[in-house]
């Protein structure tokens, strides 16, 4: 019997090796691909949108300075929008992502068919100042605010913290839209509203022009969608190795801001527009602690939207599954392919 087990293997024994060793190639090309996941991008002139001259889009910055954006084979076109102007600009597709708060969400409830797929920072990191006669909140019952646009991520922002300190919007305190956070900032500095929510680095010139800091909104750890990446569920199915190509660029520049502040703090410095060292050194710091070490779009910050809606406005937020506003299936994929790892993202 051994005899005839040693013919057989003498027989078929190349046989095996062969098939023993296609498998192992096998094995090692799905190992490879899976590291290199997402090819050649099917569109390489892509538009990205971005709302504000705040240093909470730092990482946006840093891939299109850093040629990481170039890297990953995309020649990538920043563009500074308004959130609401932004979110049209993708639900129409002039323009490829969508880099902020929570307007897609917005656009979906009223029939676009937009989804997130990313994000770097899930709460809101925004400040309140006041009028130097304004030492609290409750002091603005009664008067005006600024904000930038309806529903936007600073809009969403300021509300929560009235109500977190008794105030109710719009009855309480008047909420006044002036666009841009510096125009916030002016509006405060010149006597037209009482307060501002504003971002680094207008917080840092609110403290020069001798305002007060009535609440720090960071720290009060709400949930919500400031920073997220968005396109059409089109864009999604047409275009995944460019969507790839995309959040690798993002994911090694929140890296790359983290490890070297001098990068971070350089193209702080030129789209803030600012040249003062403190004023841009508080910006990273103000900022820096909050990117996310996950790209992935989380989705108690999609439900809390939900709650931030006006019912009469979006009826539908009420009953709205977190789940058909995003898709994690790309920051999955690269997961589990080991890119982060690879380039030392990771919580």
């Amino acid at each position: 019997m051994a005899e005839k087990n040693q013919v057989s293997l003498k027989r078929y024994g190349p046989v095996i090796t062969f098939f023993a060793g296609w498998i192992f190639l096998l094995a090692a090309s799905v190992s490879f691909a899976a590291t290199d996941i997402g090819g050649k991008p099917e569109k390489s002139d892509v538009t990205v949108t971005y709302a504000q001259p705040s240093g909470a889009f730092t990482p946006i910055w840093v891939a299109y300075e850093a040629g990481l954006f170039k890297k990953y084979g995309l020649n990538a076109k920043l563009q500074l929008l308004n959130p609401q102007v932004s979110a049209q600009a993708v639900v129409s597709e002039e323009a490829d992502f969508y880099t902020d708060g929570p307007d897609l969400i917005n656009a979906r409830l009223q029939g676009g068919r937009v989804k997130y797929f990313g994000g770097t920072m899930q709460q809101f990191v925004f400040q309140m100042w006041g009028a130097k006669e304004i030492n609290s909140v409750q002091q603005l019952k009664g008067k005006a605010i600024a904000a930038t646009t309806p529903r936007a991520a600073l809009d969403t922002a300021t509300r929560e913290a009235l109500k977190k300190n008794g105030l109710t919007p719009d009855k309480d305190v008047k909420i006044l839209y002036v666009q841009t956070v510096p125009g916030v900032l002016t509006s405060v500095i010149t006597a037209k509203t009482s307060a501002g929510t504003l971002s680094a680095p207008n917080t840092l010139k609110a403290k020069e022009a001798g305002l007060n800091l009535l609440v720090d909104i960071g720290k009060l750890n709400i949930p919500g969608l400031q920073v997220t990446y968005g396109t059409t569920e089109r864009y999604l199915k047409s275009n995944p190795n460019t969507v790839y190509a995309f959040l690798k660029a993002i994911a090694e520049a929140v890296v790359l801001s983290r490890k070297e502040p001098a990068i971070a703090k350089k193209t702080i410095a030129k789209y803030a527009k600012i040249d003062e060292q403190p004023l841009i050194d508080g910006t990273y710091e103000a900022f820096s602690p909050y990117w996310d070490l996950s790209l992935a779009v989380r989705a108690d910050a999609i439900q809390a939207q939900f709650g931030y809606m006006d019912e009469k406005e979006f009826p539908a937020a009420k009953s709205a599954d977190p789940k058909e506003f995003f898709d994690n299936s790309f920051v999955e994929a690269l997961e589990k392919s080991d890119f982060f790892k690879s380039i030392g993202m990771g919580r």
